[in-house]
């Protein structure tokens, strides 16, 4: 056998097993999963050391967000629509969503309408006179069943965390200060 034989039949394996592999993974999951598994569920809660009408009046003043989450550049509201611009891990992005829902004081859910595909719903409960917030988000990865077996789930539950964070720190500095005036 010829040496360059021997290293073509060697990548010619190599790359058929890799895509058996992945076929054979992408089957598993599709058989044994109750959910679309192109579909990534991410959830995040905190709670906010404020009222309810507070919280959900500061969340759904939707173009002041930029103040208070540092990854969130822009949003435009016009009626129940919503255009978003971000700045994640040094890229932009940027969508359109439609408000969904609104129940005053308790929910706000929404879709999109281009950019990243997701869908999504962020509560609001009271907890004496603290809030918890929770949010939940459906997300579409761009590369279909091959990029939801990619570790991007638990990447975007830290920026969903890290914004939720944020939007705790400004309420509750915000009203620090104010109450030391």
């Amino acid at each position: 056998m010829r040496r360059g034989d021997f290293w073509s039949g060697l990548a010619a394996g190599t790359a058929l097993g890799a895509a058996a592999g992945i076929g054979g993974v992408l089957a598993f999951r599709h058989f044994f999963s109750g959910t679309d598994s192109r579909i990534l569920r991410l959830e995040k809660s905190i709670n906010i050391g404020r009222p309810i009408h507070e919280v959900f009046d500061a969340w759904s003043n939707f173009e002041r967000l930029p103040q208070s989450i540092g990854f969130i550049e822009r949003i435009e509201r016009a009626g129940d629509k919503l255009r978003w611009r971000v700045s994640i891990d040094g890229r932009q992005f940027h969508w359109d969503a439609h408000i969904t829902r609104v129940v005053p004081g308790q929910s706000i859910g929404w879709k999109s309408l281009n950019g990243p595909r997701h869908t999504g719903r962020i509560n609001f409960a009271p907890e004496g006179n603290q809030t918890l917030v929770h949010v939940t988000m459906n997300y579409a990865p761009p590369l279909g069943e091959l990029g939801s077996m990619l570790p991007i789930d638990q990447h975007l539950e830290d920026w969903i965390e890290r914004g939720l964070r944020e939007f705790k720190a400004a309420l509750e500095g915000r009203h620090r200060s104010v109450s030391n005036l």
